[in-house]
């Protein structure tokens, strides 16, 4: 059996850590329609931590760091933790709007992850050593069903991505979701849903003109 590599990210991060830091995120005092045109002529990104049973707290972020930021996989994966004032929140992505026409990020939601709480999170899911499957030497194409795997876990083992290993995989091969060895703190959302996550399938090919069908078909039209 191929094998599936999960990637699992240990702790929080905190913000001066791997994505965080280039994502500058400071609390925002101001509100209202004319104060959020200002942030974004400013080149800042509104954005909103909500959750746990705590008021919202208003926030803004770097416009071209965030667009960098999401533009990653693991973006929604990734846990994050900030002061903010005397108090420390822990929290993740969870939404980001875009200009209808310039693609800017204009606003950003985050969620509270409050302590010993599960989370629900989507996993990137990914292919390696495609050139290891003789089903794609021999012209298979990948029929990916679940672009991203939908799962609760805590905060400590948020699963980064899932690599699919084609080693090996010929053409009607399938990925399970019961082959997936995922940590025992992580549990699918939707296993019946999910349970198949990929196929390997032959490409189609078209008939040609010398095929003997189509001999056939001219040579009895050319007979009449």
């Amino acid at each position: 059996m191929s094998a599936i590599i999960v990637h699992v990210i240990r702790g929080i991060l905190a913000m001066r850590d791997s994505m965080a830091s280039s994502l500058k995120i400071a609390k925002r005092e101001i509100s209202g329609k004319r104060a959020v045109r200002r942030l974004r002529y400013n080149g800042l990104v509104p954005g909103v931590i909500y959750g746990d049973s705590k008021e919202p707290t208003l926030v803004e972020i770097e416009e071209k760091e965030l667009r960098v930021e999401c533009q990653s996989a693991a973006f929604f994966g990734h846990a994050i933790e900030l002061k903010i004032g005397s108090v420390l929140e822990k929290f993740i992505p969870k939404k980001v709007e875009f200009h209808p026409v310039t693609d800017k990020p204009i606003h950003v939601d985050f969620q509270r992850i409050s302590q010993g709480a599960k989370i629900k999170v989507s996993i990137s899911i990914d292919f390696i050593n495609e050139d290891k499957s003789p089903g794609m030497k021999k012209g298979g194409v990948i029929n990916c069903i679940v672009h991203r795997l939908e799962c609760y876990c805590s905060p400590d083992t948020i699963p980064e991505r899932i690599s699919l290993d084609l080693s090996g995989k010929e053409i009607g091969s399938s990925f399970h979701l019961d082959e997936i060895n995922l940590p025992s703190e992580v549990t699918p959302v939707n296993p019946e849903r999910d349970s198949v996550i990929a196929t390997i399938v032959g490409a189609r090919t078209g008939s040609t003109d010398d095929s003997p069908e189509s001999t056939g078909s001219e040579e009895a039209a050319e007979a009449n």
